[in-house]
């Protein structure tokens, strides 16, 4: 009997996971040595990786064995949700390290960009509800606006940052 075509799709679909699958494993099947055990001795204590995290005081993950992610998250539900199937053990856990880094950072950036926007446009609506008679006083405050509204500009833009590439594909 002839599929459908939400059925022929359907196959394509799981065709095409099943081979990108198959690249991913044959692609990880390149690193031989375990993460942990190349990196430097001492990146845990002595490197801009645990710098950043001594200054925002949290604890310096570390990698003294090959466990991977599913060992050490703390979301439960995340090992249901695929999260830990692309790369096993340690090289697995940096490369999730890094993902979750980034997308951590993206959204923090945002409620901080967010924060200071309202802060800035209400110092913008305390200047236009201010008594701005004297001229010295209308001064200042346009000079205030006009610093302000630059500010509001650079919120306004995005900034790119430039990392290695860290994955890779079969």
């Amino acid at each position: 009997m002839a599929m459908t075509p939400a059925e022929s799709q359907r196959a394509y679909r799981e065709r095409i996971k099943a081979r990108k699958e198959a690249a991913n494993l044959a692609a990880y099947q390149v690193f031989n040595t375990p993460f942990y055990e190349a990196l430097p001795e001492d990146h845990s204590y002595s490197s801009d990786f645990a710098n950043a995290f001594e200054l925002m005081g949290i604890p310096t993950p570390e990698f003294s064995d090959d466990r991977g992610p599913e060992e050490f998250t703390l979301d439960v539900g995340a090992k249901d949700d695929g999260f830990f199937d692309k790369m096993p053990g340690s090289l697995g856990r940096a490369e999730l390290m890094v993902d979750c880094l980034l997308a951590a950072a993206k959204d923090l950036a945002s409620h901080v960009s967010d924060h200071k926007k309202s802060e800035i446009k209400a110092r913008l609506a305390e200047i236009e509800t201010s008594d701005l008679s004297d001229p010295e006083i209308r001064k200042a405050a346009l000079k205030d606006v006009t610093r302000l509204n630059k500010m509001l500009d650079q919120l306004d833009k995005q900034v790119r940052w430039t990392f290695p590439q860290w994955k890779v594909t079969g």
